[in-house]
Order: structure tokens, then C-alpha cells, then sequence
């Protein structure tokens, strides 16, 4: 299997080369007019040219993010192979990069907007983008711990004191309407900017409850668009100088979402069938609030430039799940939570020209969290058609009445509901750290070098029964690189860096237990060889990586149930991993109006020998959530049409998400391979942009992720079932945008 993967690779990057090579490699005016932009990145923490970073790094730009409606982590993880990326149905991120860091409640890769790491709500939508960057591999160096597997940066586009510009868009179809707008003003003469971003969209889903009879002869009356969401988002920032060489940045952002919680498709074996029913007794719920602000200040010194970076979050969040996933009132989960972060940084960066680039800083996070969990057990056959949810839901939790809309339940009916306790946990996660980064460059010859010391520290407490725990480490994140420069635009690097994901407590109601189960941090060490270059007078740029990944100590998470019927969730970890695999990019203006682009990666990866859970030999199998070949091809076009300003523009794109075992690493699912195509056609002037775009337009059926999960409805047999999250069927949407 190995061996077959790598031909058809091979054979499939070789194609795509050759399709994509130009037809001269000689320099005429025009090819360089057409030569594709140098991008600027940040993956360093310093402004400099994607084309000299030793690393693998994709770098989406905010043109082609806002004409592909690239909206959501879903959007986004199609996009860049080797990067596996969605949303849980409970809201948070679902994310791999080149197998590590694994999906679940572990978190593995980092996620930022503007420099400062987001915890609670990653998958919030975040517009009015310069830029995505995705850092592929661990990054524990310059941005520690949790990114184990790579990082994923939105750089939001900063105010401008300049001019006064803005835009406003609409989009709607397919049960969809979503409006956004921006607004940047200079304040006076003196430097000073400020710029606003706010969005709104609705979204009936594409999910179904059909409200199927009960065992008493009842039936429940949810709104079958059981997938229905709404979310808005509003940020201001603001910018300008403080005095003679020190110069301010900050902003605030609201978030809010209202949606589904835990909506899965419930499948009895492995044949995944991929139905688009949710036969639930109610309609599963998450309502989240975030409120952020960050401030930057950077002070402008001979040589070097000081720069402090703070930040403060606080995500209220409540989600409802149906466990038992049956039009019965068997078995619910209650889940208010409250995070609040608060972080940290402080880098000194050169800036002088000299050979020797360097930046040294040191950083601190807290986050706090309060979860109040319970489990909802109902005697089914009790409870009847006016039932509107469990005991002291609408006086104990403010947003229930959302979740349990109509009459408070009856005398009768409280009766037949009993609360169980199951996450009742404060927890209190911090880090220290201090770091720094260097680079010399000698003729054609750049040595670079860094070294991070990490102090984490987890203090956990069950409030139900009173235990607690507390464990800390120091890890040492040190980054080793080699580059050679062959000529202008092209380098052949070397690189070593090291990773970790931090340990902690599983805090579910374990039944007996008489102290915290904790988890042990889990860590990555990556070696990658890589040559990026530029030719055809600029018109063509490509990249070529390979990587071996030790990993170890994984961490894993799993549902059971104990022996007393409770639920059982919670992280362990396995064992370790060996991954290798190889990555291509290209991309090719073959003239001014027409754009090519490929990429393609491969991950082998295997549990090592000696690798035992749950009584199974993981030897030489596959971990969770690798897939092994992931590609995807585009073509954009952009013309001039009647000499009136107007342009033609269309594009698709096809990405391929290769197979890979589903969540659970001993008994896993394997969720196939898809293909998904999308595309766009529209025409646009100096200030209009009109569009129609069509998400997997060959209707696709997909999950995203998919693993087995206890059986709590014993009647269709079987004490585990297979749940999934499923993926966006064909969509039309037609989108209309003006600048002003």
C-alpha cells in the first residue's frame, strides 16, 4: 500500500509539472510583467519574503479568500494539502497537520489572529483578511506550547491613515443570507486610523429532523432545520503614532454565535451511508458569546524594535447535546462554560541590514475555565407531549429558555428527570516562557537557530467531589536550520524543530476514582529537507518538502461508558508514531489573465511496535487521523471584456482529502476518501464585484470526521454505533460586492 501510494504521487506531481511547465524559459518583457507577487509573511514573527522562509508555509491571500467565499475552518483546510481542518459539531476546531495533533478535545495546532493565540472560539468566522498563513510542522520555538502540529495565523488588514475607503457585501441562496462590511477612516492629520468590520449570516442547514413518532405514540414538534445557525461578528481596531518612534495598534471584537451542538449522523456499521437525518428529541444547541481586545505598542530603537503584545478574552458558551441521538427522552448533556484568557508578549526584534537577524522575548498566558456539566436521564414512556425540558432548566441556566421554548415542565413530568453530575471543573492552564531566534547569512549561506524554555503549569479541580490536581513541566523547544541559496529566487533549506502539546486531567465523573486521571504532554520532533525556487522570469514558483515526524506519547480522545452506564470522556495517551511524507507545490501565470495552481502531500505514518491500548496491538497500524494522499488543483481566470473596465472572472478548484481511521485509535473507522469541486464565474469593474459560486458542485456526500460512540438507544441492538459530522452538500450562492 505504501509503495502504491507513493507511485501514483509521484506520477500525479510529474503530470501536473509537466502540464504547468512554460514553454520557454527565456526572458521577454511580457513573462515579467506577468510574474507572480512576492508574498510577505510573518511565520518568523518578522515581515519577510514567503520564497526565503526554511519551512513549509501556505500563505492564502484576502482576494481569493473573499471570492471563494473561503468562510469557514472547512473552507480553509481544502485548500492546503496535508492539513486536515473542520469544525467540530460542538464548535471547536478539528485539525491535523501532517498527522499531528489530533482531532477532539486535544488541541495540537495553534490558531491566531493577529499575533495572539485563540483558545475559546478558533472557529469563530474572521473577516477582512490580508492574509491566512498555515505553518506547517511543530512550532514550539516561537509560538510554544499547542502547536504541535503547525499553526494557522489571520492576519486581519490594519487601518490605513491615508485614505477613507470601505465595502460592503451580500450574499445569499440555498437557505443562506450573509451580509459583511468594512469601513477605514483616517482620524485627522496626525497618523491616526481607524478601521471597522462587521458581518451577519443566517444559515438553514442542510440537516433534517423529522420529528418521528415516540415510543409512548407521541411526537416532538422541533424545526426540522435542525442545522439552522446564526452568527454575526463586529471588530474595531485603531492604529496610529504616541509619540516620536512609538506607535499603537489595538482592537476589539464581538462574536456570536447561535447554532446546532453535537448534530450527528447516527450510523448502526461501518457503511456510512451518509443520511442527512437527525432524529433527535430536541434540537441540539450552542449559543456562544466571545468578547476580545488586544493591544500592540512597539517602540522604534537603534538596531531593534520593542514591541508588547496583550490580549484579553472571555468566551460565555452553552451547548445542549442529544446523547442518545433517537427521537427519545433517553439521554442529554447540559454543558455551560466559561473562559476567560488573558496574554502576554514582549519581543525585542533587529532591524538593522546586517547579516545577523535576531529577536529575543518572553511571553505569559492564563486561561481559566469554569464547566458546570450535567447528564439528563428521562424515564421515556413517562413523559409526555407537553414536555418542554429537565428539571430547573429555565430558573438554573439563563439560555435554556432558548433550548426549551413553551410552558415550564409539570410536577409529573420533573419527576421523571434526574441530573447526574458529569464535567464540574474549575481549571486553571498557564505558561511561561522565554525565547529567541536567529539567522546569519554568509554569502550564499543562511544559519539559523532557536531555543524556547517553557514553563506550563495545570491546576484542576472536580467541584463535585472535591479533588484536585495540579502537574507542571519545562520543555526545551529548540529549531536548528540550513539554507543555500542557488540563485535569485531559489534556496534548498534544511530544518529541525521540536513540539508539544501540554498534559492534564480528564474530569469527567469517573465512577470510583479517588483522585484526577491525568494525561501526560505529548511531543514532536520534525526533520525536513526543502527546496523552494522561482522561474520562467518569475512566471512560475514551486516547492518541494520532505519530512520524517517522531511523535510521542500521543495523546487520544475517547468516549466510553463505565460499568454503571455512566459516560465516559477523556484523553489518553497511546503511544508513539513515526510519519514521513513528501509535499509539492506549483503555481504558473501562464498569461496575464489566466492562473494555474497545484499542491499535493503524502503521510505514511504508523503506531510503533510495543504499542498497546484497550488489550489491541496498535504495532504498525494506522493512527487516527492521517490521510494518506491529499491534493488539490485550480485554475483562476481574470480578463479585461469591451474596454469599459469590466472583467470576466472564473475559477475552479479540486481538492482531493485522502482516506484516513477515524477518531478512536483501537477500534477505529475508516472514513473514505472524496473529491469536492468548486467554482466560481462572476464580472467585476473598478467598484462592483458580482459572483455566483458553487460549493461541491458533483454533491458529494462526506464526513468530515466520523468514530464509534456508545449505543444509548440498546433497541436497534449493538452497544456502539458510528457518528460523523457531515459535510456541505451543493450549495449555490450569488454574492454582490461595492467599494467605496
Amino acid at each position: 500500500m505504501r509503495g502504491s501510494i507513493n507511485t501514483v504521487a509521484g506520477a500525479v506531481l510529474g503530470a501536473a509539472f509537466a502540464a504547468l511547465a512554460p514553454p520557454a524559459m527565456g526572458g521577454d518583457a511580457a513573462a515579467t510583467d506577468n510574474a507572480i507577487e512576492e508574498v510577505i509573511v510573518t511565520a518568523r514573527k518578522r515581515e519577510e519574503s514567503l520564497s526565503d522562509i526554511p519551512e513549509s508555509v501556505v500563505a492564502l491571500p484576502g482576494a481569493a479568500i473573499d471570492r471563494r467565499n473561503l468562510l469557514g475552518l472547512e473552507d480553509i483546510g481544502f485548500q492546503v494539502p496535508s492539513l486536515n481542518l473542520s469544525t467540530r459539531l460542538d464548535g471547536f476546531p478539528n485539525v491535523s497537520i501532517r498527522g499531528v495533533g489530533s482531532f477532539g478535545n486535544t488541541q495540537g495546532v495553534g490558531f491566531y489572529l493577529d499575533d495572539v493565540q485563540v483558545f475559546s472560539d478558533a472557529s469563530s468566522r474572521f473577516g477582512d483578511l490580508e492574509r491566512i498563513e498555515v505553518l506547517k510542522g511543530p512550532q514550539g520555538t516561537l509560538y510554544g506550547g499547542s502547536n504541535i502540529g503547525g499553526a494557522v495565523k489571520f492576519v486581519s488588514a490594519r487601518p490605513d491613515s491615508e485614505e477613507q475607503f470601505g465595502r460592503v457585501k451580500l450574499r445569499a441562496g440555498d437557505g443562506i443570507v450573509d451580509g459583511e462590511g468594512s469601513l477605514n477612516a483616517p482620524l485627522g492629520d496626525n497618523g491616526w486610523a481607524v478601521r471597522l468590520f462587521g458581518f451577519s449570516i443566517s444559515d438553514d442547514g442542510y440537516l433534517t429532523n423529522p420529528n418521528s413518532t415516540r415510543a409512548n405514540g407521541l411526537r416532538n414538534s422541533n424545526d426540522s432545520d435542525v442545522g439552522a445557525s446564526e452568527e454575526y461578528g463586529l471588530r474595531v481596531s485603531l492604529s496610529g503614532p504616541l509619540g516620536e518612534g512609538v506607535s499603537a495598534y489595538g482592537s476589539i471584537r464581538v462574536n456570536g454565535y447561535d447554532g446546532p451542538n453535537n448534530t450527528w449522523i447516527r450510523e448502526l456499521d461501518d457503511r456510512l451511508e451518509h443520511p442527512n437525518v437527525v432524529d433527535t428529541t430536541t434540537n441540539p444547541r450552542h449559543e456562544r458569546t466571545t468578547v476580545a481586545a488586544m493591544g500592540e505598542i512597539t517602540w522604534e530603537r537603534e538596531g531593534f524594535d520593542i514591541v508588547s503584545v496583550t490580549s484579553y478574552t472571555d468566551t460565555d458558551s452553552e451547548r445542549y447535546t442529544d446523547l442518545d441521538i433517537r427521537q427519545e427522552y433517553l439521554l442529554d448533556l447540559i454543558r455551560p462554560e466559561i473562559m476567560e484568557v488573558f496574554t502576554q508578549e514582549v519581543r525585542i526584534i533587529s532591524t538593522d541590514a546586517g547579516p545577523l537577524q535576531w529577536l529575543a522575548g518572553g511571553y505569559y498566558s492564563r486561561f481559566n475555565e469554569e464547566m458546570d456539566s450535567d447528564l439528563i436521564w428521562f424515564d421515556t414512556l413517562a413523559v409526555g407531549d407537553g414536555f418542554t425540558g429537565p428539571l430547573g432548566c429555565a430558573a438554573e441556566l439563563p439560555t435554556c429558555s432558548g433550548v426549551w421554548a413553551g410552558n415550564p415542565p409539570t410536577a409529573s413530568e420533573e419527576q421523571n428527570t434526574v441530573r447526574t453530575p458529569f464535567e464540574k471543573r474549575y481549571r486553571d492552564k498557564s505558561h511561561l516562557a522565554a525565547f529567541a531566534n536567529a539567522t546569519y547569512n554568509s554569502g550564499d549561506w543562511e544559519f539559523g537557530g532557536g531555543l524556547r524554555v517553557d514553563r506550563w503549569n495545570n491546576e484542576s479541580e472536580n467541584f463535585d467531589t472535591g479533588i484536585t490536581g495540579d502537574q507542571s513541566g519545562v520543555e526545551v523547544l529548540p529549531r536548528l536550520s540550513v539554507t543555500r541559496r542557488l540563485g535569485e529566487g531559489s534556496i534548498v533549506y534544511a530544518s529541525a524543530s521540536r513540539g508539544y502539546e501540554p498534559g492534564g486531567f480528564n474530569l469527567t465523573n469517573f465512577a470510583g476514582e479517588s483522585e484526577l486521571l491525568g494525561f501526560d504532554p505529548e511531543e514532536a520532533t520534525s526533520v525536513e529537507l526543502g527546496w523552494k525556487g522561482r522561474f520562467a522570469d518569475g512566471r512560475m514558483s514551486a516547492s518541494l518538502a520532505a519530512f520524517s515526524i517522531s511523535y510521542r506519547s500521543r495523546q487520544v480522545e475517547y468516549q466510553a461508558t463505565d460499568a454503571d452506564g455512566a459516560v465516559i470522556e477523556g484523553i489518553v495517551n497511546v503511544g508513539d508514531s513515526e510519519q514521513t511524507g513528501v509535499e509539492a507545490t506549483a503555481e504558473y501565470r501562464a498569461s496575464d489573465a489566466l492562473r494555474l495552481s497545484f499542491a499535493i502531500g503524502t503521510v505514511n505514518a504508523e503506531w510503533e511496535s510495543g504499542t498497546v491500548v484497550a488489550d489491541v496491538d496498535l504495532g504498525g497500524t494506522k493512527p487516527p487521523v492521517v490521510p494518506e494522499l491529499s491534493w488539490n488543483l485550480g485554475a483562476d481566470f481574470q480578463r479585461a471584456v469591451g474596454g469599459r473596465g469590466l472583467e470576466v472572472l472564473a475559477g475552479i478548484h479540486v481538492s482531493h482529502n485522502g482516506e484516513y481511521e477515524g477518531l478512536q485509535a483501537w477500534d477505529p473507522v475508516r472514513n473514505p476518501a472524496y473529491r469536492l469541486v468548486e467554482g466560481y464565474v462572476g464580472v467585476a469593474s473598478d467598484r462592483w464585484e458580482a459572483t455566483v459560486n458553487v460549493e461541491n458542485l458533483a454533491d458529494k456526500s462526506y464526513y468530515t470526521d466520523v468514530q464509534r460512540f456508545p449505543n444509548f438507544y440498546l433497541l436497534d441492538g449493538g452497544d456502539n454505533i458510528v457518528i460523523g459530522t457531515l459535510g456541505r452538500p451543493m450549495t449555490v450562492t450569488a454574492s454582490v460586492s461595492y467599494t467605496f
